[in-house]
C-alpha cells in the first residue's frame, strides 16, 4: 500500500442546545456544513484520504442541558444531518471519521454516544458507540444482551473497517484511558486508530503538568502497534462557556507512540501526515498482541 495523508480536523462548534433546553435544528446543520468545509480544505491543500473530526462536531455541548433535550437533537445514522459530510467525502474520496449523537429506534428514550466512518461513497461504514461514559448518555453495556442480539454478538462492540487505507478503528474521548477498549480494536485487525474526542484544559492534559491523557494516547499506540490520530474540539462558540474550553492539540502519533503532527492552538486548524505500513514489520518485532494465546476475531464494519 501506497502511502497516504490523513489529516486531524480541530474544528469550532456552537451547541445546539442552550442550557435553556431549547434545540436549535440550524445550529445543527451549520455545524456538519462547517465541518464538510474543513474536510473540503483540507483535501486541496494536503490531498489527504483520511479525516478525522473532534467529538461534539455536531452537536456542540453546553453544561446544565437536561437530558431530554439532548435526546431531542440526537440523530438517526445514516441521516440527512450528516449529508453535508457524506458529499464532502464522495468528492474528495475520501474517509471522513467524526461523532453524533445517535438515537436507535429499538433503545426508545435512549441516545448514545457514537463515533461514525464516513467511506468514499458517502456512506456510513461503521458505527461505534463509546464504551465508557460519565453522563446520562446509554452505552452498549448498560443494554447489553439486547444489543449483542440486535448488533451481531460482542464483537459488535468493537467494530473495524477495512480499507485500501488500512484497518481502522474508532474510540471515543475518555475511552483512551481503558487498555481494553484499543486492544479490542487491535485484536480485530485496527492498524490505525481514530481517537474522537473533546478534552478540556488542566493539568492532566499537559505533558508539562503530568499529562495523563497525552501519555495514555501514546501508550495505546505503542502497546498496540498503531498509528492514532486525535481530533481534539476547537473554539467553543455561541456558549456560556469560554471559547478556549478546550485545549487543542490534536496530533497525530505513529505506533511508537511519536507524534508526527500536532495543532498547538484551540483554533480553528487542520494538521497531516503521512502514514504507511512499516507498522507491519514492526509488529513482526514487537509481538505483543500475539502473545497469550488470543484469538483474533474476523474484522467487520456493524
Amino acid at each position: 500500500m501506497e502511502p497516504y495523508n490523513a489529516t486531524v480536523v480541530q474544528s469550532s462548534v456552537r451547541p445546539v442546545v442552550k442550557a435553556d433546553g431549547g434545540f436549535r435544528p440550524e445550529v445543527l446543520r451549520a455545524n456538519a456544513e462547517h465541518a464538510a468545509l474543513l474536510v473540503r480544505q483540507g483535501a486541496a491543500a494536503f490531498r489527504s484520504k483520511l479525516f478525522v473530526l473532534p467529538e461534539f462536531c455536531l452537536h456542540g455541548f453546553e453544561l446544565g442541558v437536561p437530558t431530554p433535550a439532548w435526546l431531542q437533537a440526537a440523530i438517526e445514522l445514516p441521516g440527512p444531518e450528516i449529508e453535508p459530510l457524506c458529499r464532502a467525502a464522495r468528492d474528495t474520496g475520501a474517509y471522513v471519521a467524526g461523532m453524533a449523537y445517535e438515537r436507535i429506534p429499538q433503545f426508545p428514550g435512549r441516545f448514545f454516544n457514537t463515533a461514525f466512518i464516513i467511506d468514499p461513497r458517502g456512506e456510513v461504514a461503521l458505527r461505534y458507540r463509546k464504551m465508557y461514559s460519565l453522563t446520562g448518555k446509554t452505552t452498549p453495556q448498560d443494554v447489553y444482551t439486547e444489543y449483542c442480539r440486535l448488533f451481531g454478538g460482542p464483537e459488535s462492540l468493537f467494530p473495524v473497517l477495512d480499507t485500501p487505507l488500512g484497518r481502522l478503528g474508532a474510540l471515543v474521548c475518555y475511552d483512551i484511558h481503558f487498555p481494553e477498549v484499543a486492544r479490542c480494536l487491535a485484536l480485530r485487525g485496527a492498524e490505525v486508530l481514530l481517537h474522537v474526542t473533546s478534552e478540556a484544559r488542566g493539568p492532566e492534559h499537559f505533558e508539562e503538568g503530568g499529562g495523563a491523557w497525552s501519555a495514555v494516547r501514546k501508550a495505546r499506540a505503542w502497546e498496540n502497534v498503531c498509528y492514532l490520530a486525535m481530533a481534539n474540539t476547537g473554539p467553543n462558540l455561541d456558549s456560556d462557556l469560554p471559547p478556549n474550553v478546550c485545549h487543542g492539540g490534536s496530533q497525530i502519533l505513529d505506533f511508537t507512540g511519536r507524534a508526527l503532527n500536532r495543532c498547538e492552538a484551540c483554533a480553528d486548524q487542520r494538521c497531516g501526515d503521512r502514514s504507511s505500513r512499516d507498522r507491519s514489520r514492526a509488529r513482526l518485532y514487537l509481538p505483543l498482541i500475539l502473545r497469550r494465546g488470543l484469538r483474533r476475531v474476523p474484522a467487520s464494519a456493524s
